[in-house]
């Protein structure tokens, strides 16, 4: 969820009894405009005055502070940028729902959500909170369960996620002062933290953890050795490597893309590689896609093309005749 402009959806926000409601795609204008039309919040313990409505950049993370009466607001996902939003709840009771999950959050609760995803967000009464967003492909990248950690209420006034909490209002309090050349050491942090959050959502062994990239690395091998057998499939390769389909399954749910579809992108790569290379022309574009599993030369074709944005005819033209392509 883009929470910055995430919320930023035209508002046609109307009051009933006193709550805002807005519906976008964009979740942090939603917020916002929300913002604006409310009253500014009520002053802190120390005496300074909230402000209903702030975003800030540190490096590349996204810090979204907002305040005011309740609301309730719905985002479609699009136009995101591929970001995890930590939701801390600050003051008041939040109710987060996206897709079959949901939490119901007090003040000192946090969660994570997910940017590219339906999100339904209710604020029961007068709330404070703030929202960092941090790129998804960096944090899946280096935390592989963090899709379980998400729409988990988590406690953040004990032990790492009352640090990551800790942190964040920091950033916030002291952002005015920081300088760029020190931002991505910062947003490094900020990173760092988050997946120690996950693992605290995720009480999984590091044990664990290391026998799923051991089956991940024996399926992957088992499948490349053997990616110009049109018959490979889940159950194919499921008995050569001793696990069952299932398992097979949930090993790659948490991948950015299944099995299958790994092995099909391996594939066009590979005939892709084939094509590019000098001396290619000694076999037919038919003969390059039938060797590496392909058994169908339109439909080869057609998703050749739909992936590289070339068709395989053009791109052994252009390999072979560089100075035409490129005049």
């Amino acid at each position: 969820m883009r929470l910055e402009p995430s919320f930023r959806s035209a508002c046609s926000g109307t009051f009933d009894h006193g709550s805002a409601s807005a519906r976008g795609p964009r979740l942090v204008k939603s917020l916002e405009k929300a913002c604006e039309i409310d009253s500014a919040p009520p002053e802190d313990v120390d005496g300074h005055a909230r402000r209903a409505f702030s975003a800030r950049t540190i490096g590349r993370i996204e810090i979204v502070e907002a305040a005011g009466r309740p609301l309730s607001l719905i985002t479609d996902g699009r136009e995101h940028p591929g970001q995890i939003t930590a939701f801390l709840q600050l003051r008041g009771r939040a109710s987060i729902e996206q897709g079959d999950r949901a939490a119901d959050l007090s003040a000192g609760d946090l969660c994570l959500v997910r940017g590219s995803r339906p999100l339904m967000l209710e604020q029961a009464s007068y709330f404070e909170s703030i929202l960092v967003n941090v790129p998804e492909k960096e944090i899946a990248g280096r935390f592989p369960l963090w899709r379980a950690a998400l729409l988990t209420p988590i406690d953040s006034r004990i032990g790492v996620p009352a640090v990551f909490r800790d942190t964040v209002l920091s950033l916030k309090r002291w952002g005015g002062s920081l300088a760029d050349s020190g931002s991505e050491g910062l947003a490094d942090a900020i990173v760092d933290l988050m997946g120690a959050v996950i693992c605290c959502a995720v009480p999984v062994n590091s044990d664990c953890i290391q026998r799923s990239f051991h089956h991940q690395d024996r399926i992957k091998t088992f499948a490349r050795l053997n990616l110009g057998n049109p018959e490979l499939s889940v159950e194919l390769i499921a008995e050569a490597v001793g696990l069952s389909p299932r398992q097979i399954h949930r090993l790659f749910a948490n991948e950015e893309m299944s099995l299958m579809r790994w092995v099909w992108v391996q594939r066009l790569e590979q005939c892709y590689r084939e094509l590019t290379q000098d001396g290619s022309a000694q076999r037919t574009i038919s003969e390059i896609a039938y060797a590496w599993g392909f058994n169908d030369q339109a439909h080869f074709s057609r998703t050749f093309r739909k992936h590289f944005g070339v068709s395989p005819r053009s791109l052994r033209r252009r390999s072979e005749h560089p100075s035409e392509s490129s005049s």
